[in-house]
Order: C-alpha cells, then sequence, then structure tokens
C-alpha cells in the first residue's frame, strides 16, 4: 500500500486551492453526480407551476430530482402561483414534497428553495414547518432570525421549536466570526439562554437552545453547559458535551476526555467530536481505542477527531486503521489524513495509489481540459468558463 500520489497528478497552491483549481473540482464532482440536469432534460418542458406540482402530486413512488429544479429560485409572480397550489396538496403531499426538496437541497449547490422554505415556516403541519427549517440550514440571512426567534417562543409543536433553536445557532456562530451584528447576536443568545432554564419547557427544545448557544462562549453560555452537565437528564449530559466543543474553550478537557469512556455510545460519540473540535492532544491515545469500536458512527467520529487534532501519534493511527478498513472506512480515513495533512501544510502528502492507466483516464477527461496547471492560463479564463 502507498500513501503518495505523483505530484504531476495533482498540485496544490494556494492560488489554485482559492481560485481556478477549486472551481474546476466543483464542476467535476457535479457533472458526475446523479443530480446533474442537461439543458436538455424533460423538466425545461414543463412551463406552468401548476403543471408540475399536478405531476408530482400523482406520483405515488419517490419524486425524482429531476422534475423539482424548476421550483428553484422562483421569482414573485412564480412564487404567488405556488403558494396557490401548495395550498390544494394534503398534508401527505405536501410532506412528500418538502421532504425531496430538502434532501435535493442537501445534495446539489444548484438549487434554492429557500423562498418556499420560507413560506413553509407558517405552514400548517408541524412536520412541514420543521422541515421547512431544515431545509433553510445554509440561509444566513439576518432576516430569517425574527421567525426563528417567533417559533422558539410560540410554536405549538417541541420538535419544530427544536428545529428553530438549532436553526438560530448557525446565527451565533455567525456572530463569533464577525459575519453578524453583535446586537442580533446578543439578541438571539439572549432569548436561547431563557429558553434553556424554561422549567416546562421540553427537553428536546432546552437541549437545541444549549447546543447553539454555546457557540458564544459568554459567561452565562458557560454557566449554562456547566449547569447542563450536572443535570439528572442524561440528553441534557449529552447536549452539555456537545456544547463544550463548539465552545471551542479548554477548560472543558477533564470532563471531555471522562466521557471518551462512558458507557453510553452516544456520550462517547459526542466526546469524541468534542475531542475534536477542541484539538485536544491528550485525547488521542483514548481516541485510538474507540476506533475498534463496534458502532459505526462513532468509529467515523474517531476517525474524524483524530484528523482535526493532528499530530504523528494521530496520524500513524490513522494510517494503521486504514489496513484493515472497509471501503465506506476508509474514504473517512482519507478525509481526516487529508484535513490532517493540509492543516499542517502538508501538501505533498497524498492519500491515494493511482496506477498509469487510471491517470490516463483521468486526464483525458473532457473537464480536465478546463484547468491547466499554466497560471497564465488560468487567470486567463473568465467567469462564463467555468460554467457546466
Amino acid at each position: 500500500m502507498r500513501f503518495r500520489l505523483s505530484s504531476s497528478i495533482i498540485v496544490l497552491d494556494c492560488c489554485r486551492v482559492c481560485g481556478g483549481f477549486r472551481r474546476l473540482v466543483s464542476v467535476l464532482h457535479h457533472r458526475h453526480s446523479p443530480c446533474w440536469i442537461g439543458k436538455g432534460d424533460d423538466i425545461g418542458k414543463v412551463s406552468e407551476l401548476k403543471g408540475i406540482l399536478e405531476q408530482l402530486r400523482r406520483r405515488k413512488e419517490a419524486i425524482p430530482f429531476s422534475q423539482l429544479y424548476a421550483l428553484s429560485d422562483l421569482t414573485r409572480e412564480q412564487m404567488d402561483e405556488f403558494r396557490t397550489a401548495w395550498v390544494t396538496l394534503s398534508t401527505a403531499e405536501r410532506r412528500r414534497l418538502i421532504h425531496a426538496m430538502v434532501d435535493l437541497a442537501e445534495s446539489s449547490f444548484q438549487v434554492n428553495f429557500d423562498v418556499i422554505f420560507r413560506h413553509c415556516l407558517a405552514d400548517s403541519d408541524a412536520e412541514v414547518r420543521a422541515l421547512a427549517i431544515d431545509g433553510l440550514w445554509e440561509n444566513e440571512e439576518v432576516g430569517l432570525v425574527g421567525p426563528l426567534l417567533s417559533i422558539v417562543r410560540a410554536d405549538p409543536s417541541a420538535r419544530v421549536r427544536a428545529a428553530a433553536a438549532t436553526g438560530l445557532g448557525r446565527f451565533v456562530l455567525a456572530g463569533e466570526l464577525e459575519r453578524l451584528e453583535p446586537a442580533v447576536q446578543v439578541r438571539i443568545v439572549t432569548e436561547l439562554l431563557t429558553t434553556i432554564h424554561l422549567v416546562d419547557e421540553s427537553v428536546q427544545v432546552r437541549r437545541r437552545a444549549l447546543e447553539s448557544a454555546a457557540y458564544a462562549c459568554t459567561p452565562e453560555a458557560l454557566e449554562a453547559l456547566e449547569l447542563a452537565y450536572f443535570d439528572d437528564d442524561d440528553e441534557m449530559r449529552i447536549s452539555a458535551i456537545v456544547g463544550m466543543g463548539r465552545s471551542c474553550d479548554k477548560r472543558w478537557a477533564d470532563i471531555v476526555l471522562a466521557e471518551l469512556g462512558s458507557t453510553s455510545a452516544a456520550m462517547r460519540y459526542e466526546a469524541a467530536l468534542a475531542a475534536g473540535e477542541l484539538m485536544l492532544r491528550q485525547a488521542v491515545p483514548l481516541l485510538g481505542r474507540l476506533l475498534d469500536d463496534a458502532d459505526p458512527l462513532l468509529r467515523d467520529a474517531t476517525i474524524w477527531a483524530l484528523g482535526q487534532i493532528g499530530g504523528s501519534q494521530a496520524k500513524q493511527m490513522l494510517l494503521a486503521a486504514y489496513e484493515d478498513a472497509d471501503e465506506d472506512t476508509r474514504s473517512t480515513l482519507e478525509e481526516a489524513l487529508a484535513e490532517q495533512a493540509l492543516s499542517e501544510g502538508d501538501l505533498d502528502f497524498l492519500l491515494y495509489e493511482v496506477d498509469q492507466e487510471q491517470e490516463d483516464e483521468f486526464f483525458d477527461d473532457e473537464l480536465f481540459s478546463l484547468w491547466s496547471t499554466d497560471d497564465e492560463d488560468i487567470d486567463g479564463l473568465s467567469d462564463d468558463d467555468w460554467e457546466p
């Protein structure tokens, strides 16, 4: 087994990673994914949204992604037509359709259903509302903060309130990264902390509020994490570990290390992720023992954590695990090793052995011709040249 790839296959430098090479990788990935829809496909033949929804309504089997692309990036006029048609669908039909849209939005960067998801936040069905919040997981528009806060306060469904509390977490993180006005972040964190301490609120909602507030790492959030860790409810204690990792505060190191040996697989899983987020070098020997755990999700979390922590000991553990790993686990190990190599600036460390035949196929790919190792060639391309 060999873990080096000839530099003639892939050469990375800061210029290409941030520019043309990254765009090329995106094109390659999505062109060959099952979600790719070419210009000649049937979806372009349907011009009326009402007709599209009627087609989807008649389907009893799973909705194919190709029929959903027409619902992406709706104009104001199209959205008016969508609303009219949406209310004619049954609850089961609305659930099927929004499930399919959420799945497609998670797997393809080519679609944007946010205007539909925003509309569905007020749907009469709790499952549809919760799925709409999930579908907005990448949306950081500050205009979404108010609706999510209102849902946390007043939605009748605990599942929906919990989803909204989770959704607010990305805004708290955005505030920490200075991508959100401090006053808005303070408003969100205050509401989340209030929710955490509501004695009549469900544990499901309180724990999600705790996990989201933890990004702020304020004294009040840290106190909430400590109280939650010593709570009688096991789910609150698990969420405390999640929050400890998100806080990026190494004051929690001893607790996280202790929970790596927990009898609860769920607790070990979250402790492994927290150890990775906190980059605890002292956790490496303990994580090494979890590489043989019977739970595949826990093994994946452990691999990810070792990749985040880095260092020679973690690297050797990952390489040793690769020897007897199955295909899926090898993929996870490769990602962890690549993450470690990039974080340490070791761009010559590559993960795949490629024979000459595979190398020739890679270079013969029609899309590989879009990219040249000549910087002048890359700089000379316009944005249109990168369009699929």
